[in-house]
């Protein structure tokens, strides 16, 4: 699995697969931006992935693959999943 990591400030964590970012996914009137400016980040690993989200307050996932590892290991459910034009979104939120 190849994703982009970028953790912004101390909590908020996003995350995609890496041949998605600069990319935008349109459904009716919704648009996801897969950004670079936000999720441009660095290369990582499942470790590292799991270990970002683990202590994030916030975390946006874009891309089948780390959605779906992310509903593997029990961080998301599928029925917190949205699909955009074929691509699984996430957002996950601790107060």
């Amino acid at each position: 699995m190849g994703c982009l990591l970028r953790v912004h400030g101390d909590s908020v964590v996003a995350v995609c697969d890496a041949d998605i970012v600069g990319r935008k996914f349109f459904e009716d009137d919704l648009v996801v931006d897969v950004d670079s400016d936000f999720f441009g980040g660095k290369h990582a690993s499942v470790d590292e992935v799991l270990d970002a989200v683990r202590g994030a307050s916030s975390v946006n996932a874009v891309g089948n693959d780390v959605v779906g590892l992310l509903i593997e290991r029990g961080v998301v459910s599928l029925a917190g999943v949205r699909v955009v034009d074929g691509v699984k979104i996430a957002h996950v939120y601790r107060v």
